[in-house]
């Protein structure tokens, strides 16, 4: 792969160099006319030199070489849209109306969106004395500029999070023109915010086959592709697009984080190795490596990544942020100076500003000054609300009325038989990363990752597109044994990527709590183990990480407790329909004796013990959770009661919490 991404950064640094080639015009042509030969001379008939060095040659009043160039492009790229329109110009001085035209009425037809050439073929029209073609292009002129001002308020909607508002714009503009490319791919944007993937990436599919050469629209697609976790296909997109436009780093950048989500980790840290050496991108770059360098423990390497970030970026909140969240990294004064003084410059995002108080709040933790600590880590929730309001609304309702003892024993002989996965269920910070490390760490286990499957099935159950099958879980009532068969087969078919060899997996996503209905349907034989701590712990835990918005309800201390009771009453119901069925354990029992808690957890997979279990910090597996550090250390017990340091400020917490017994409902 070296000599490949050699390619890409000679290519980016070349497109580079041609755009501030370009950027000099209209001053200095002579200069940039022979720079841009020269070029030329190097790499014959690249598209972006070619087109500039016409501009220049028209610049010069040399318009047959200007033409020439054109033509030459022209007969190599026949679709080339732009060259058509500069060639068109030149053309028209030379009162060639009539190929003016043609050209011109080709480029409309291609890209109509672009009105300035409707208004070029107008005029074209109107100097052959062709008046009413020239009445009929201004007439689509006018039209295509209403529409494009529609699709721009529509898009400036999606811009401000106005989702509803660009859709019910959208949807019209759809009816007038039903395949029009660019509100079909804004349609598709509305549909990813709101978990609608497959519709989202089957519409970017057909706007992609429309324009194969829509560098953007490619690039949008593969972004579609990865929020639906179809990696192998957005690692082929990026392979079509890196074809098509070697100089695009935005591609090898997509390319690494598809690698890093297959699990190809060395792949990942070549890649960006490599755009870490572009000096404006470095800093991204070298955040990037980072992270993948962190997953595979390579933290010594990772930390000097996160501190040259830095270094190219000072403003960067996201790697103050990833130092801190390494959890084993402690805050010179001079760093939280200069974290500090960032805050008060006011020149950083709004988003870098929320990343760096969670930094102080973890510095000041470590400093053991509490209430500074917390007055940043409240600053840094409130701050990140502001940004990506929270909604979170409970769905145990429909779970309990649907998920009953009737349902599952009319069910028995419905899904696969398979007892492969084992899941690992409950609050984030709360022990599943330790637990899915410990089982690993036996001969018969294979780790995967937080695996989103079992959502997204349930996402498809939600499908709005097929209104007879009913919202989910209900949909799931009106499934055939086949087709229950079919969803637990494509479970397994897209866990089998990241397994190895062992018959058994761990899928390790906490909020899966909520759909063991779903599990136990297409898995009757998983096995499905809760891991719980005390929920003043595990609520702190939350409130002081930083999740995006992978948990919403993450930065409100009210909310995180009234989730907790949710997943505390949910369990509850599952351990009652389900009697026997799920494990139960308590963090603090892993903490205070492994070898008896690690029997249980074995003997309940119907895994024989073994030593290795035991020493799970030995295992070198790549971990990508916030837990990666802490599971590499052997147990210890000092963050038992560490949310006590914060007592005082857990009133809305403790106000919304009911302390539970942790043992099973019986």
């Amino acid at each position: 792969m070296t000599q490949y991404m050699k390619h890409m950064l000679k290519a980016y640094l070349k497109d580079k160099h041609i755009k501030a080639l370009e950027a000099q015009l209209p001053n200095g042509v002579a200069q940039v006319k022979q720079e841009l030969i020269g070029l030329l001379e190097e790499y014959p008939l690249n598209k972006h030199a070619m087109l500039v060095l016409a501009r220049c040659h028209l610049l010069s009043d040399e318009l047959s070489e200007a033409k020439r160039i054109l033509e030459t492009l022209l007969k190599h790229d026949p679709d080339h849209v732009s060259t058509k329109v500069e060639l068109a110009k030149i053309l028209s001085r030379d009162n060639d109306f009539q190929e003016a035209t043609r050209l011109l009425t080709e480029a409309t037809s291609a890209r109509p969106e672009i009105i300035e050439n409707w208004q070029l073929l107008s005029e074209t029209f109107q100097q052959n004395e062709q008046i009413e073609e020239s009445q009929n292009a201004l007439k689509q002129y006018d039209m295509i500029k209403a529409y494009n001002e529609k699709l721009q308020i529509a898009e400036q909607a999606f811009a401000s999070a106005d989702f509803k508002t660009a859709d019910e714009i959208c949807r019209p503009l759809l009816q007038l023109v039903p395949n029009e490319v660019r509100t079909l791919r804004l349609l598709a944007k509305i549909a990813r915010q709101f978990g609608h993937y497959e519709f989202s990436t089957s519409t970017l599919a057909r706007c992609v086959e429309t324009r194969p050469g829509d560098v953007a629209l490619g690039l949008e697609y593969v972004y579609s592709l990865l929020s639906g976790r179809m990696y192998q296909e957005a690692l082929e997109q990026c392979e079509t697009l890196i074809q098509l436009a070697p100089e695009i780093f935005e591609t090898y950048n997509l390319k690494a984080e598809v690698f890093f989500l297959l699990g190809q980790y060395e792949e990942a840290i070549e890649i960006y190795r490599k755009l870490s050496e572009v000096p404006e991108k470095r800093a991204l770059s070298l955040l990037y490596l980072g992270k993948v360098l962190k997953t595979v423990g390579e933290v010594a390497e990772a930390t000097t990544c996160y501190q040259r970030a830095i270094e190219a970026e000072p403003a960067l909140g996201q790697a103050y942020w990833e130092l801190a969240d390494l959890k084993i990294y402690r805050f010179s004064d001079a760093e939280i100076m200069t974290m500090e003084k960032l805050l008060e410059d006011g020149e950083i995002s709004a988003l870098s500003r929320v990343l760096v108080e969670f930094a102080l709040g973890k510095a000041l933790e470590d400093a053991r000054k509490y209430v500074e600590s917390f007055r940043y880590y409240q600053s840094a929730n409130s701050g990140y609300m502001a940004i990506q309001p929270p909604h979170y609304s409970s769905q145990n309702d429909s779970f309990e009325t649907f998920f009953t003892t009737e349902y599952f024993f009319s069910r028995e002989n419905y899904g696969n038989t398979s007892d492969a996965p084992i899941f690992v269920v409950g609050l984030p910070r709360s022990g599943s990363t330790l637990v899915e490390q410990i089982l690993s760490s036996h001969s018969m286990v294979d780790a995967t990752q937080e695996l989103d499957e079992i959502v997204s099935i349930a996402r498809a159950l939600n499908d709005p597109n097929q209104p007879k099958q009913g919202q989910y879980p209900q949909s799931l009532g009106h499934l055939s044994e086949k087709q229950v068969r079919d969803l637990a087969q494509r479970y397994l078919d897209y866990a089998q990527p990241y397994r190895k060899q062992a018959p058994f997996f761990v899928d390790k996503a906490p909020r899966n709590f909520h759909h063991i209905g779903l599990i136990k349907t297409l898995f009757p034989n998983a096995r499905i183990i809760d891991i719980r701590r005390n929920p003043m712990a595990s609520g702190w835990s939350i409130y002081r990480q930083f999740f995006a918005d992978s948990f919403q309800f993450s930065y409100d201390l009210e909310t995180i407790g009234k989730y907790y009771n949710d997943y505390i009453a949910l369990m509850d119901h599952w351990h009652r329909v389900l009697p026997e069925k799920i494990l139960t354990i308590k963090y603090e029992d892993l903490v205070s004796d492994l070898p008896a808690t690690v029997g249980t957890l074995l003997q309940y997979c119907g895994l024989a013990f073994e030593d290795e279990c035991l020493s799970f910090h030995l295992n070198d597996r790549a971990v990508a959770t916030p837990s990666s550090e802490q599971v590499r250390q052997p147990i210890y017990t000092n963050a038992l009661e560490h949310w006590k340091n914060y007592d005082e400020f857990l009133s809305p917490l403790k106000k919304e919490l009911k302390i539970h017994d942790l043992s099973p409902a019986s």
